[in-house]
C-alpha cells in the first residue's frame, strides 16, 4: 500500500515529538546530576545525608567524604559485601542490610536473570518489584524491609540529601513518605524512576511528579541518573 502525503506527514510530526522528548530528557537528567553533585559538595560534618539502594557505594563515599553522617541501605546480601568492604575507614557511614519502604517485616528481593554470571555488576539490577523486566522469579531471596518514613521520623537530625535507586520500589516509598509528616524534614530527595522497565509504574509515577510539584521541602528532582 502507498502511503498519503497525510500518512508520511504524521510520521514526520511524530519523529520529530520523539526526538525533542529525548533531547528533553537528556538535558534533564544531565540537569540533575549536575544538582546531584552541588548537593553533595555542599554536605557539611553537621548533615545527614541517605543513600537508598547503595549497591557498592558508588554515591555513598562522595557523601562520606564530606564528613556527613551518611546511613546506606543495601538489601542485596552480595551488594552488600561489597559496600562493607569499600566504606571500610568511614566511621560516619552506618550501613543497613535492608530494603527501604514503608513497612517493617521481610520481602522477597528479586535478582537478575544472569545474576550468577557476573554477580558483582548483576547487584544493580535486584529489586523488590517482582514486575521489573530483567529479573527473574527463580532468583529471589528474602530480605529485611525498614518501614523508611518511621526511620527518618527516629532520626535526631533533618536529612540534607536523600538519593533513591531502588529498582521500581522508590513508587510505594515516595508515596509513602510523600503522605507523611516527616517529608518535610527532608530537604532534597533525587529519585532514579524505572517505570521503562515497570510500565505499570508509569501513572503512579506521574502522579508523584504532580504531587511534589511545588513543595518547598522536600525538593524533588525524579530526573536523576
Amino acid at each position: 500500500m502507498t502511503d498519503t502525503p497525510a500518512s508520511e506527514a504524521r510520521r514526520v510530526r511524530l519523529r520529530h515529538v520523539w526526538r525533542v522528548l529525548t533531547l528533553q530528557r537528556r538535558l534533564a537528567k544531565a540537569q540533575a546530576k549536575r544538582e546531584f553533585r552541588a548537593a553533595v559538595a555542599a554536605l557539611t560534618p553537621d548533615d545527614v545525608a541517605i543513600d537508598l539502594g547503595a549497591n557498592v557505594g558508588r554515591f555513598t563515599r562522595p557523601m562520606a567524604e564530606r564528613g556527613a553522617q551518611v546511613y546506606a541501605f543495601e538489601p542485596d546480601p552480595h551488594a552488600f559485601g561489597l559496600l562493607q568492604v569499600a566504606m571500610r575507614g568511614y566511621p560516619n557511614v552506618t550501613l543497613i542490610a535492608a530494603a527501604a519502604g514503608d513497612a517493617e517485616g521481610t520481602i522477597t528481593l528479586h535478582r537478575h536473570a544472569d545474576f550468577a554470571a557476573a554477580p558483582d555488576s548483576r547487584t544493580k539490577s535486584s529489586s523488590i518489584i517482582a514486575a521489573k523486566a530483567n529479573v527473574a522469579g527463580g532468583q529471589g531471596v528474602p530480605v529485611r524491609l525498614v518501614d523508611f518514613p518511621r526511620f527518618v521520623a527516629g532520626l535526631n537530625r533533618d536529612v540534607a540529601l536523600l538519593k533513591i535507586d531502588i529498582e521500581g520500589a522508590e513508587v510505594p516509598l515516595m508515596e509513602a513518605l510523600l503522605a507523611h509528616p516527616v517529608a518535610a524534614r527532608i530537604a532534597r530527595i533525587f529519585v532514579e524512576t524505572h517505570e521503562r522497565g515497570i510500565p505499570q509504574l508509569a501513572r503512579r509515577t506521574d502522579a508523584l511528579r504532580a504531587a511534589s510539584r511545588g513543595l518547598a521541602q522536600p525538593r524533588v528532582n525524579w530526573n536523576w541518573h
